[in-house]
């Protein structure tokens, strides 16, 4: 019995801020944030952090890629890896980068203001690959293969996460959002807009004795991350974002904990801490 094509998610870039390579974050990564999702032969990419330029490099030397590119927002952690992507100037590549306009400024001209001489020596219009824009709307954008809708977010700027839904599966990436900053009819609009996905990536940067030093920077404590994901219904949440001086020793302890109290009020949500290099296969409804 055959069944509809589902998504594979791989992570190459989890951190939040500023790239945090050393140590005492091998296991769940330094790269920031990156997540490309897999569908009927199609390549999607969620951010071009730091965590791009792994993924370019897993394609091999010289191999062209064709892939739809969403920016969440602009800020360091989510471009500063797109002119090391080294498909980009290869002639044979075909990217799309999808992204909210800016206070009037398009998704073009504000990524190309990133690569601006005196921020970096190659400017946007020397790439050799046919790089497309698109500003993202209320009206969800399809390929035939996957629907992708976006929601405007707690963050500084205009920020939001994106939801996929291909085939039998579904997936939230909503890697900066400051849900203490919600009001009550916002929150409703997430729950709504993330109900019953197979998978919830989520910005849980702060726990709750951290959280009073970055109110208003447009971050999540970890018990906001699972209330969404309770409330939303996810089957499964990956907390993303991690803070860059969170060790992987810490963040194992961060998980531990939320497992335990799932387990003590008999909720079955997955938890599990984004970690760079590791796939999940979503298919038949399941993770």
């Amino acid at each position: 019995m055959s069944h509809p094509p589902g998504l594979t998610a791989t992570c190459w870039g989890t951190r939040g801020s500023i790239p945090s390579p050393g140590p005492t974050t091998v296991r769940y990564g330094g790269n920031t944030s990156c997540l490309e999702v897999r569908a009927d032969g199609r390549r999607y990419v969620f951010d071009a952090g730091t965590g791009i330029r792994t993924l370019s490099r897993s394609l091999g030397p010289g191999e062209p890629m064709e892939a739809e590119l969403f920016l969440t927002h602009f800020h360091w952690d989510h471009v500063q890896g797109f002119p090391f992507c080294g498909q980009l100037y290869h002639a044979d590549t075909r990217v799309r980068v999808h992204g909210p306009a800016q206070d009037g400024a398009s998704v073009a001209s504000v990524l190309a203001g990133t690569m601006a001489s005196w921020y970096f020596p190659v400017p946007l219009g020397a790439m050799a690959a046919g790089v497309e824009f698109a500003e993202v709307d209320d009206a969800p954008w399809t390929d035939g293969t996957v629907e992708v809708s976006a929601l405007r977010v707690c963050h500084p700027g205009f920020t939001c996460g994106y939801r996929m839904n291909g085939g039998d599966a579904s997936l939230a990436y909503v890697p900066d959002n400051e849900l203490g900053g919600a009001d009550d009819a916002q929150y409703r609009r997430m729950v709504d807009w993330a109900s019953g996905v197979d998978l919830l990536v989520h910005d849980a940067m702060c726990l709750d004795d951290e959280y009073a030093r970055y109110r208003g920077w447009g971050h999540s404590r970890v018990s906001d991350a699972v209330r969404l994901a309770e409330d939303a219904g996810a089957r499964r949440l990956l907390l993303f974002h991690h803070a860059p001086d969170r060790s992987d020793d810490a963040l194992d302890a961060i998980v531990e904990d939320v497992r335990r109290g799932l387990a003590e009020r008999g909720s079955a949500l997955e938890v599990a801490a984004a970690a760079e290099g590791v796939s999940i296969d979503l298919r038949g409804g399941g993770v």
